[in-house]
């Protein structure tokens, strides 16, 4: 089935994930807004995902759905009565399949999953394990003939966010120092790079360079981890930040020059606000899940065949990780800076 342009004055986009997997979603919304500037586009997600997408320009509402609480027959009622004309569905669950199924839209898009295809009546394979998330989520708008026009994640920050950074800036005394910010997060131990590897970079780095260490953490163990680092660091130029919530965090890490860190949604917001970023990467694969765009880039030990395990624990001490070269890391902090033309002061 093609689409008929004319015919399509409300979209609904559904998809489920967590921070970094709701980041790479955000290319789809200003190509759909280019292509239909005239449409309502709501977004359906899950309650914990909703504040990154409030103040999006490109959508006109973002709802959620909490599986532990809300009856999916209420959801579905109240998508029915929303009258969509088209509804693309970038999770393909089973769930979502049948959200999609009952939408009531007369356009249904979905992957070709196993078991969904009844859902849809525009699909296409997809291509996941094969590219980046983002071209995954991107080859939905290619099946329906929408021209990609932009392919930049997004996340909007105000000047409450900002504020916000620049007190914090000023009561550590960093104004006019250049800073890196280095990301502790990550959903799994195997895919974090160690406190005290950390440690050894950036005094490494401290004999290099004249700048200053943002350390940041999502959760209590995390926050644990950076305020030994900045213990521990020699200079005592490492500081961790305040509790922030997720515009506060992209506020902060836009008053870096780059970032450092594991995959997680953090290095994904650093994108998302324009902030180069080098991530490092072992269980998964940054090609798939990596810092997206030119202007960023990863690291991995090349030399290990259990590279991309997916492994939550790894039985042979997680040396993707503990045996990553410093010297290999620092070679790619200069290409990431000299890639963006960011003046690094040194020693």
């Amino acid at each position: 089935m093609k689409l008929d342009r004319s015919k399509i004055q409300r979209i609904l986009v559904i998809k489920f994930g967590g921070i970094g997997d709701i980041l790479l979603t955000t290319p789809v919304f200003p190509n759909l807004k280019a292509y239909f500037p005239d449409a309502t586009i709501n977004l359906l997600t899950l309650r914990h995902s909703r504040d990154i997408l409030i103040d999006n320009p490109y959508l006109t509402r973002a709802f959620t759905y909490d599986p532990s609480e809300d009856k999916s027959w209420c959801l579905i009622k109240n998508i029915r009565q929303q009258k969509y004309d088209l509804v693309i569905d970038l999770f393909g669950n089973p769930r979502t399949a049948l959200i999609t199924f009952l939408s009531g839209a007369k356009y249904r898009f979905g992957f070709q999953f196993r078991g969904r295809n009844y859902a849809y009546n525009i699909s296409t394979k997809g291509r996941g394990g094969e590219v980046h998330n983002v071209e995954f989520n991107l080859d939905a708008l290619r099946a329906l003939e929408i021209p990609i026009v932009s392919t930049n994640l997004f996340l909007p920050v105000n000047i409450v966010h900002r504020d916000f950074a620049d007190s914090f800036i000023k009561s550590a005394g960093l104004q006019g120092r250049t800073l890196i910010g280095i990301s502790k997060t990550g959903g799994w131990e195997s895919k974090r790079y160690k406190s005290n590897d950390y440690i050894e970079l950036i005094n490494r780095l401290n004999k290099i360079y004249d700048v200053s260490f943002l350390l940041i953490w999502g959760t209590k163990k995390e926050k644990e981890d950076c305020e030994l680092i900045a213990r521990s660091i020699n200079q005592k130029n490492a500081f961790v930040i305040p509790d922030s919530p997720i515009k506060y965090l992209g506020a902060l890490i836009q008053k870096c020059v780059l970032v450092i860190g594991n995959d997680s949604g953090p290095l994904h917001i650093a994108v998302s606000v324009g902030t180069p970023t080098l991530g490092i990467y072992g269980p998964t694969n940054p090609k798939l899940q990596g810092p997206y765009g030119e202007n960023n880039l990863s690291i991995v030990k090349e030399d290990l065949s259990c590279l991309y395990c997916n492994l939550l624990d790894c039985d042979i001490g997680n040396i993707c990780m503990t045996e990553l070269s410093k010297d290999k890391i620092i070679e790619k902090v200069r290409e990431l800076a000299n890639r963006n033309s960011i003046n690094l002061p040194t020693i």
